[in-house]
């Protein structure tokens, strides 16, 4: 059995050549970072006065500016490289951070953590933009399954270091978050390999009509009626695919707003429980993410969506339920190699789905736009933890999930077709 595991682990990584490791390996550095702080950013705002509203300010701020930078990263990626977009979010993201190791009031920091999204949603289009650039179709799935396994990895060590370094003062997490962005995006900048030019979309040749005279009037008449139906057929899997993205993201915004209160309050846990779970999460995505996502490119990706949702749904599910602690933690190692599988699957059906071109608008519109999901989501779980309890903030994290499965019916199925 252990030949058989050496010998899949060295299938696995031959299929990741230089320009992918690297982008992992920077992706580690990067989230290390994040990891380290997004933890303790709240009793940082805290303690330097912000009131509750002004947290809840400081997060929507983020999350604006993110959608921001993501629409700009599409937009201009046909006169800035994916490559060289990486480094210019890097360096926002970090000297956001720098900014934030500097405040003593609430609102400077409010505008420092808004300012850092620009970068954040910058880099995250850009690398999903140059993975789809240098990988080819077969493997877009497992690209995106490593290097957001490798992030992941990043994910379980940066609370551990978070928590040492906090011990003294809150704000050299700050200051290494800081360093950790200006390492990768000047790594970015000196190693990672050029892009491979963006495929031109396929017409007619010139050649054809000469070689063929008698259809030229058939194909004058369809290039006069082409344009409203292109359009549409060109819009049309976008929108499908950011039903998906939408309700899952509202999903994460429902989660992330009761879990740690629900987890107390209601279940009883104590606070080490909640500053753990991640750590599941973490690993799941280091092991199950890259072979569920490899699978997918074989098996179908579109279903991979629906069965890594699936997973994530496993983890909410047992919440409500009040699972024993060892349950709750094997769901959430589900869940998280779910969720890596789920994500890096979508990111390759929206890469296919924009092989005709204008694939960095069409990356930075519909992934920037299903944000609004996670506004939506907070919102949502707020109210009914207001009205109902934390318990109905729980399950409408779980009715999302829901959602996002069954959205996935208007997605055509890519399994024949490879």
């Amino acid at each position: 059995m252990l030949s058989t595991v050496r010998t899949r682990i060295g299938a696995i990584a031959a299929e990741v050549d230089r320009s992918i490791a690297i982008l992992a390996l920077l992706s580690f550095v990067s989230q290390v970072g994040v990891s380290i702080m997004l933890p303790l950013l709240p009793l940082y705002a805290v303690a330097v006065g912000a009131t509750p509203a002004e947290v809840g300010l400081m997060v929507s701020a983020f999350s604006v500016t993110s959608t921001v930078g993501q629409l700009t990263s599409g937009f201009v990626s046909s006169r800035i490289s994916a490559r060289r977009q990486m480094p210019l979010g890097q360096a926002v993201y970090a000297a956001g951070n720098f900014l934030i190791a500097t405040t003593t009031a609430a609102v400077p920091l409010i505008a420092y953590r808004a300012f850092s999204g620009l970068g954040g949603g910058m880099t995250i289009i850009a690398e999903r933009l140059y993975i789809a650039r240098v990988t080819v179709q077969a493997r877009l799935a497992f690209t995106n399954g490593v290097v957001s396994a490798a992030g992941s990895s990043g994910s379980v060590l940066g609370p551990l270091l978070g928590a040492a370094l906090a011990v003294q003062d809150l704000r050299v997490p700050f200051v290494v978050v800081g360093v950790t962005a200006t390492i990768a995006g000047v790594a970015a900048f000196l190693f990672l390999p050029a892009e491979r030019p963006a495929p031109a979309p396929a017409r007619a040749l010139p050649e054809a009509a000469e070689l063929v005279p008698e259809v030229v009037p058939d194909v004058a008449l369809r290039d006069d009626a082409a344009p409203a139906r292109s359009r549409w057929s060109d819009v049309q899997p976008l929108v499908r695919l950011a039903l998906w993205s939408l309700a899952f993201n509202a999903s994460y915004g429902s989660w992330i707003t009761t879990f740690g209160p629900f987890s107390k309050d209601v279940l009883g846990l104590p606070q080490v429980f909640v500053q753990l779970f991640f750590a599941p999460f973490g690993l799941g995505a280091i092991v199950l993410g890259p072979i569920l996502a490899r699978l997918a490119d074989r098996a179908g990706r579109r279903r991979m969506v629906a069965f890594g949702t699936a997973l994530v749904l496993t983890n909410t599910l047992s919440l409500l339920a009040g699972a024993n602690v060892a349950l709750l933690y094997a769901t959430a190692f589900l869940a998280g190699g779910g969720l890596a599988a789920a994500q890096s699957s979508w990111f390759a059906l929206l890469a296919v789905a924009t092989d005709s071109g204008r694939r960095g608008r069409s990356f930075g519109l519909v992934s920037a736009l299903s944000n609004l999901g996670i506004i939506a989501g907070a919102s949502i779980a707020s109210s009914a933890w207001s009205t109902i309890g934390l318990g109905g903030g729980m399950v409408s994290a779980s009715v999302f999930l829901v959602v996002a499965i069954a959205s996935l019916a208007l997605v055509p199925s890519d399994r024949a077709r490879r």
